[in-house]
């Protein structure tokens, strides 16, 4: 007997929101899975798959991206100290009322917005952003309501890390022999104690 998929517990109303709007045929369905990734790598990535610039038939004028699926939003990484430096401005309107919040109090609230609003701001601002913003959904948890579709993976390209900078190199490596001759003294000034002790 097949395994059936879990019961989605999150709000289907909202997940399922706006797919009325979306010509689904031959549309493929992909997986981004966010846990550890970095959260502009992430972005980048998905922003290539709304837009369809993967594909041969890719045309900055039609609109031939693919449903992207993000799952596990609240385990998204990002690097420094991005989490308590970056700051989300937005104004109500009335005069000084500019509000402001940090990466990690949104990400408490809510982390799918933290996503959402890299991947739009990675997106050209014009009249196709809303249907890819239609095509994009995020959950917090790797629970999601889309078991019924043929369902494909994402696998995130290889990060390349670049070598360190030749002066940053050699003040490291300046550190390591200070660091090795500053051990050396500390050992051979223990021998000597130890040897003026004995005699």
């Amino acid at each position: 007997m097949a395994a059936t998929a879990p019961a989605f517990t999150g709000n289907l109303k909202k997940a399922l929101a706006g797919l009325r709007r979306i010509n689904l045929d031959g549309l493929r369905w992909r997986v981004f899975d966010a846990k550890g990734q970095v959260l502009g790598r992430l972005a980048s990535q998905i922003s290539v798959v709304l837009q369809g610039k993967d594909k041969p038939t890719y045309a900055p004028h039609v609109e031939n991206g693919d449903m992207c699926i993000v799952l596990n939003a609240k385990d998204i990484s990002v690097t420094g100290r991005k989490m308590t430096d970056k700051i989300y401005y937005w104004h109500t309107g009335y005069v000084g009322h500019l509000k402001e919040r940090r990466l990690k109090d949104q990400m408490e609230k809510d982390p799918t917005e933290v996503i959402r609003k890299a991947v739009l701001r990675m997106l050209p601002r014009n009249r196709l952003r809303d249907d890819r913003d239609r095509k994009l959904r995020i959950f917090s948890g790797n629970e999601h309501p889309f078991h019924d579709r043929a369902l494909e993976p994402f696998v995130m390209p290889p990060r390349q890390v670049r070598e360190m900078r030749p002066r940053a190199r050699r003040a490291m490596l300046r550190a390591q022999k200070k660091e090795q001759a500053n051990r050396a003294k500390e050992e051979e000034d223990a021998k000597n104690a130890t040897a003026e002790v004995t005699a």
